[in-house]
């Protein structure tokens, strides 16, 4: 079995990206690759999301490092790993890092695979995320991303292409779960707490919900970051209080899930969310913003959910409060069965990322 490193910033952080690359990593060790996670950053021994036995993990280290120190360093100690290990496939995790495991793996023969969890149009403001991007469309072998449109995207936006661009879903690794007779009336949002996902438009979505609604409702937004004060700020100001909760990150997250009535995706920006998928396999109606990209691929508009134009608060919240006050409603979707699934399910893409490696 081929040598593969998958390559993150911070092994220790809390967020969907390290998810997804969690569950991709451990099926591979499954199926008896042999796989190393190396980061830029963390603690081997506080990974948040837990890998299988025979996965090894490495962290450079560099969090005292700055500047063209800390590049340099990057550039020989990912050199010195797969030289020492026999790397024979390296996946970056998220497009940014290519700024460094592209110079690294220079002129190594080794196969590089780039995997975008945004999308081609999202830089979040970093112009060294743009610049990455064009360095993986010049110098790596593949870029994986996670929805068709983004293929579209990054073919338009694109100086030269060399790398063969590939769409592999996130897969739906939870099985259909069993569906909660008796839910109780909360609506959960779960991510990172950062700009991206816009929860301080679901905190004004929610203020702008009749008063009678927020009496018998409650919203749970799950998760942690460096926008927590903000929306502390705006609920205090905005008196909902007694009806939102900031839950903060729990590994019991799937617990949320099976008690909930709603799920609601407010976020600016997307790849393709695993939160929609955990909510799809928990029989949860989904309110979402129609943003760039994956709800329109997950979402079937009225069926299993309602799509929103993205950034349209006042539609977000009179659609959340038209599936909170219609039980039907509610009922239908969540016993709605979509074809779309099917194509997400784990084997098939385990399959997909098989062929990454031997082709």
């Amino acid at each position: 079995m081929p040598n593969i490193v998958f390559f993150i910033y911070n092994i220790s952080a809390v967020g969907g990206t390290e998810r997804v690359a969690s569950v991709i990593i451990n099926e591979l060790a499954k199926r008896n690759y042999n796989i190393h996670v190396l980061g830029l950053y963390g603690d081997p021994a506080k990974v948040f999301f837990p890998f299988e036995p025979n996965v090894k993990v490495t962290s450079l280290h560099i969090d005292t490092m700055k500047g063209i120190r800390k590049i340099l360093y990057s550039h020989h100690k990912i050199r010195q790993f797969v030289n020492s290990n026999h790397i024979d496939s390296f996946v970056t995790v998220e497009s940014i890092m290519a700024t460094y495991s592209v110079p690294a793996l220079a002129f190594t023969g080794i196969r590089h695979i780039v995997w975008e969890h945004f999308n081609f149009k999202v830089n979040l403001g970093i112009p060294a995320r743009s610049f990455a991007r064009q360095l993986a469309l010049c110098f790596a072998d593949r870029i994986i991303t996670l929805t068709t449109r983004d293929i579209q995207f990054w073919k338009q936006g694109s100086w030269y292409q060399h790398a063969q661009l590939v769409h592999i879903p996130n897969p739906m690794f939870l099985e259909e779960q069993q569906m909660n007779d008796n839910p109780s009336k909360t609506v959960i949002s779960v991510g990172r707490l950062t700009f991206q996902k816009g929860f301080d438009q679901l905190v004004d979505a929610w203020r702008a919900l009749p008063v009678e609604l927020r009496k018998e409702w409650k919203l749970l937004i799950i998760g942690d970051g460096e926008v927590r004060p903000d929306l502390e700020r705006k609920i205090t100001e905005h008196g909902i209080g007694d009806s939102v909760e900031l839950v903060g990150a729990t590994k019991a997250v799937f617990t949320y899930f099976q008690e909930a009535s709603i799920y609601c995706l407010s976020s600016r920006f997307e790849g393709l969310p695993m939160v929609l998928l955990e909510a799809l396999a928990f029989h949860l109606p989904i309110v979402a913003f129609d943003c760039d990209t994956g709800p329109e691929e997950l979402i079937e508009d009225g069926k299993n959910g309602i799509l929103v134009e993205a950034g349209n608060v006042k539609k977000l919240s009179q659609s959340l409060a038209a599936l909170m006050q219609d039980d039907d409603l509610r009922g239908r979707m969540r016993t709605y069965k979509s074809q779309r699934l099917h194509s997400l399910e784990l084997g098939g893409i385990m399959e997909q990322w098989g062929q990454v490696f031997t082709k």
